[in-house]
């Protein structure tokens, strides 16, 4: 992600207002969190915006570390759902080993498509290095389906001044898989739209490769 003074900006002049400060949780998100496919535990929340899904996990008996880039959006988070549970820090994606922690849920929920595709790949084996084995990964992302801005592909998304991509099934698997097993991969509705559900588990590390890292 980049041009955090952007996203700095619209939290400070839209602040609660913004289309995916949701407050009533989606359907498919209520239904994966009584689904017995993951229940409470140590979570990070990659992009957290205002807090809005972890406060409502945190209600769950969940202990989360939410972390965005944006320090406007931290602090709308701090002043509307600080929990016990809850601990909000300013961090970008492109520094995840800097959290020095490791966890057994983390959660993406329309951060990945705001990332530059030559990112990608980095950033899932970063997110698989916070795990825990067996440790569980949810995403939910923008998808091929995604009409509302007329474009397909990548694109700079005049709303955020952000990079964004409309993800195909075939980019979501060639990014997680060498370090994920899918549970579910599948189309959601979401505000309205479509949107990829990805439901994965950390794989077993094998024998490290020549570059350092494992081949599951």
């Amino acid at each position: 992600m980049r041009n955090v003074d952007n996203w700095n900006r619209l939290y400070r002049t839209q602040g609660y207002d913004l289309p995916w400060c949701v407050e009533k949780m989606p359907a498919w998100f209520t239904e994966v969190v009584n689904s017995g496919w993951m229940s409470p535990c140590k979570a990070l929340d990659v992009g957290c915006g205002v807090g809005n899904y972890a406060f409502h996990l945190a209600q769950k008996g969940y202990e989360i570390l939410c972390i965005d880039h944006s320090e406007t959006a931290i602090a709308l988070a701090k002043e509307k759902n600080s929990h016990p549970s809850l601990r909000f820090v300013i961090e970008s994606t492109e520094n995840l080993s800097a959290l020095g922690e490791q966890f057994d849920l983390i959660y993406d929920i329309s951060l990945l498509h705001h990332l530059e595709p030559g990112k990608r790949d980095e950033y899932a084996f970063q997110l698989s290095s916070l795990l825990h084995p067996g440790g569980k990964l949810m995403v939910c992302v923008f998808c091929d389906d995604e009409a509302r801005f007329g474009k397909t592909g990548t694109f700079m998304n005049p709303v955020t001044g952000t990079i964004t991509s409309l993800l195909w099934k075939e980019e979501l698997v060639s990014t997680f898989e060498p370090h994920f097993t899918f549970d579910k991969l599948e189309k959601v509705p979401f505000d309205n739209y479509l949107r990829y559900l990805c439901l994965m588990r950390k794989q077993q590390q094998n024998p490290l490769s020549l570059d350092g890292r494992g081949q599951g």
